[in-house]
């Protein structure tokens, strides 16, 4: 349910264009709201806090720069692109473990790897040389990017899920606002009735669904994790193509389906690995 949710995120982003607020700032309030509530969990883990140190702060402010870049992607771009170029995440995300943690790159995540990038290929083959053009491009790639290096960060400090995430939610409140700031964008006070719509799909929506990824990521081995988030990529791609009329031909169907293996292939490969599994802090 999380996986599908997130993956029809962007209709709610999409909604609130009707505030009159830039994307920088809509996550201003967004997460403003978010991390409000979230503060008696931030409280309640202060321990944990504590212990992640460095680490912790490190994965949590580049899971910040990862949130509010993936929306703006949503908020600006054609949702199956953007979201096709997060999910090269795994990939960044194999890189830095062998740069970062040593960790070994068998086979299986060399033909991921190529699945991947052959898929982000295709997808950007409308000219050459095959690099992002519009800025939702580069901001789903550069989402996904920094989302493997807040994960990498994480798994060298074995840091604390929950924490992360609230930690995380309130660090995007400083970089949504230094992008305000930044781009120049109108003014960030939403109307008392905007604010009232901002704050209900925060509550509603963004807080829940956040909830029960991390309810279930605990109780899930990381490769079924994975495979199941696969989900978000299916929903996004029939609610974008049914409700945005966004193309999507055989080129967006052929880079669907490469990274889509590449993503099962790297999921498959953890949870053929028991003994990871059982290694890895929830």
């Amino acid at each position: 349910m999380a996986a599908v949710f997130w993956g029809l995120w962007w209709l709610p982003l999409r909604a609130l264009d009707a505030t009159g607020l830039g994307p920088a700032a809509l996550n201003l309030w967004l997460y403003g709201v978010a991390a409000a509530v979230l503060l008696p969990v931030l409280w309640a883990r202060r321990g944990r806090l504590r212990e992640g140190g460095i680490p912790l702060a490190v994965a949590a402010g580049l899971f910040a720069l990862a949130i509010v870049a993936w929306n703006g992607a949503l908020q600006t771009g054609e949702v199956v692109r953007v979201t096709l170029l997060f999910y090269l995440a795994p990939i960044w995300g194999t890189v830095l473990g062998r740069l970062v943690l040593a960790e070994p790159v068998g086979r299986r995540r060399v033909l991921a790897i190529v699945l991947g990038l052959a898929g982000a290929l295709v997808l950007l083959a409308e000219a050459w040389p095959p690099v992002p053009r519009a800025l939702g491009d580069w901001l789903g790639l550069g989402a996904g990017l920094v989302f493997a290096g807040s994960a990498t960060a994480a798994r060298y400090g074995r840091v604390d899920g929950r924490a992360l995430t609230a930690l995380a939610f309130l660090a995007a409140v400083p970089v949504a606002a230094a992008a305000v700031l930044a781009g120049g964008e109108p003014s960030p006070w939403p109307s008392v009735p905007g604010l009232a719509v901002i704050a209900a799909v925060s509550l509603l929506w963004l807080a829940p669904v956040t909830w029960a990824l991390l309810w279930g990521a605990a109780r899930l081995d990381p490769g079924r994790l994975a495979l199941l988030m696969l989900l978000e990529v299916v929903a996004a791609a029939a609610s974008a193509a049914l409700l945005a009329d966004e193309p999507f031909g055989l080129r967006e169907a052929t880079g669907c389906v490469l990274i889509l293996a590449a993503g099962a292939l790297e999921a498959t490969g953890q949870a053929a690995q028991p003994s990871e599994i059982r290694r890895t802090p929830s």
